[in-house]
């Protein structure tokens, strides 16, 4: 943990504060700079990156100033709510000891960035960073603004902490560097910025010379070589990246066979092979920025595939969603399967399966337990869910009593389908009390039977169906809900949204009534879910395929 926290320490000002959802900014929360950054410093970074590195993630185009202005403002609270808990910690930690140094300079960072004097700390708003491996060992580099203020810095964290930073010496730089344990770490002050690792203890001589750049990769990554990458990918530079599986798994099977050591070699390599097998068909995994202005951003994630793959993802979704929708929804989630699609590529997917295993010889693979899992699942998929053409459901509001039970709810769940009756009439099989229940094909509403529903006692709110041509609805607690019309111009096999916060206002107010003395935490806590509600945006995820594979796109509004 204390390894963690000194690379989190070395990359924190890089970090953009726009950290309020754990999705797509969260990809490159260690990236993010603000308008002033210079391509030389950009290249100069790039010098020290393999150009066979398995993954690297940066960002050459730093964040417009009043996006980053915008973004800082909005989060004040939530790192002034850091800053607070950090110094709980600081007091908890015994003074003289690692830990309440670490404190301090989290106190040290977390304080000046809420108040908008991150460069008094020497670090600034306007650096560039990159993430990137180093063999398999994770390295991060971002320039400072000031060297001689980080290091006033950490002279003012060890007089509050009263423990000795133990720096020492790599080359001509001043470092820090643990290997105490099997995993070490080490923190480079160069001239112009910090780069940091953790590695194995028995690496540490390969880390440092790499870190101190006295050993620079035989050919590195080029600035030309990511201009091109974001070009392709039409990507605005604001944080992107890559993972190239297939590099990744080369670097990890030596690792692989160690950990399975006790696994018969010949056994092991087979099934190894399959894996490659897999790999092959899904090779690269690559995300980055689309849009970003003060008021929303676009971010999007690939997972690439191979030819044959992405024509077979691109028919898994219906050509249309459900039609109508909850107006504001705290929650929602739309699944739009082909299941007949989908059941034909998972018969594609487990012939490839066997074959992969014959082929190689593997025999964790056993064909007669694949074929019997197949054919279960194809006679459900036959039975019933071919029935179905898409899935919406939605929570619009909801209350909890003081004892944590709904008061209120109020939420829409519509079911797309050729045959509502029907699918109506197969409900009925399950449940006797539905057996027979008629709703009319209007769209008007019809109030289920009270008791339909199995609730032990405890109050439930009133259930509502409707259909019509095409979907049977379900309202929960509202038998009017406010719906809008949607469409969307891409085949979708999946939609997520989430009121940011009004979700984690929620959240919060579970916090304040768990019952006293249950949590001595639950207090932070609560306030901590109202801080991240008050900087959360609306959050829409849409997940579809195209020719190069899986797509996920990502958008915040705010």
């Amino acid at each position: 943990m204390k390894n963690t926290r000194i690379i989190l320490l070395s990359a924190l000002l890089s970090s953009s504060v726009a950290i309020s959802t754990a999705s797509a900014e969260g990809f490159f929360s260690n990236i993010f700079g603000a308008a002033k950054s210079t391509n030389s410093g950009f290249s100069t970074l790039l010098s020290h990156v393999p150009a066979d590195t398995s993954y690297l993630i940066a960002n050459k185009k730093p964040f417009p100033e009043e996006v980053m202005a915008f973004h800082l403002n909005r989060s004040k609270d939530v790192m002034k709510m850091f800053s607070d808990l950090d110094k709980k910690d600081q007091d908890k930690a015994k003074k003289g000891e690692d830990g309440a140094l670490l404190s301090a300079l989290f106190e040290e960072f977390s304080d000046k960035l809420s108040n908008n004097k991150l460069e008094d700390t020497g670090l600034s708003l306007k650096a560039t960073s990159m993430i990137y491996g180093y063999d398999l060992m994770p390295v991060i580099r971002m320039t400072f603004a000031d060297k001689e203020k980080l290091m006033a810095t950490l002279k003012r964290a060890e007089k509050k902490s009263e423990y000795k930073a133990k720096l020492t010496k790599c080359g001509e730089y001043d470092c820090f560097v643990d290997t105490k344990n099997k995993e070490g770490v080490a923190l480079v002050f160069l001239k112009d910025h910090l780069a940091a690792s953790l590695f194995p203890a028995d690496e540490k001589q390969k880390i440092i010379d790499h870190l101190t750049g006295k050993s620079l990769p035989k050919q590195a990554y080029s600035a030309e070589k990511w201009d091109s990458f974001l070009k392709e990918n039409n990507y605005k530079g604001f944080g992107e990246g890559y993972i190239d599986l297939k590099k990744l798994s080369v670097k990890l099977k030596p690792k692989i066979i160690e950990n399975f050591g006790k696994m018969d070699p010949k056994e092991l390599d087979n099934c190894m092979a399959v894996a490659e097998d897999h790999i092959n068909n899904m090779p690269e995994i690559i995300f980055g920025t689309k849009n970003l202005d003060v008021k929303k951003m676009d971010y999007e994630m690939v997972i690439k595939t191979s030819p044959d793959v992405s024509a077979t993802l691109q028919t898994i979704a219906n050509t249309s969603n459900i039609a109508k929708r909850i107006e504001n929804p705290i929650f929602d989630l739309g699944v739009n399967i082909n299941f007949i699609k989908l059941r034909d590529a998972l018969t594609q997917y487990s012939n490839f399966l066997i074959k992969s295993g014959e082929t190689h010889k593997c025999k964790s693979i056993d064909p007669k337990e694949i074929r019997k899992g197949m054919g279960g699942m194809m006679m459900a998929m036959n039975m019933g869910l071919t029935q179905f053409k898409s899935i919406y459901a939605s929570v619009a509001d909801i209350e909890l009593s003081d004892k944590m039970e709904p008061k209120k709810v109020d939420a829409y769940i519509s079911i797309g389908t050729d045959d509502p009756a029907g699918l109506l009439a197969m409900v009925g099989m399950l449940s006797p009390k539905l057996m027979g229940f008629q709703v009319p094909s209007d769209g008007s509403t019809v109030k289920l039977p009270a008791g339909t529903i199995p609730s032990k006692g405890q109050a439930t709110p009133d259930v509502y169906l409707s259909r019509t041509a095409k979907s049977l609805n379900i309202m929960v607690g509202n038998d009017k809900p406010a719906l809008k019309d949607y469409k969307s111009d891409t085949a979708e096999i999946m939609s997520i949204s989430l009121d940011g916060k009004r979700y984690y206002g929620q959240l919060a107010n579970i916090m304040k009534m768990m019952p006293k003395g249950s949590s001595k935490d639950a207090a932070d806590a609560s306030k901590m879910m109202e801080s991240m509600g008050d900087m959360m945006g609306n959050i829409d995820e849409i997940f579809s395929a195209d020719k190069r594979g899986l797509v996920i796109n990502y958008s915040v509004k705010y």
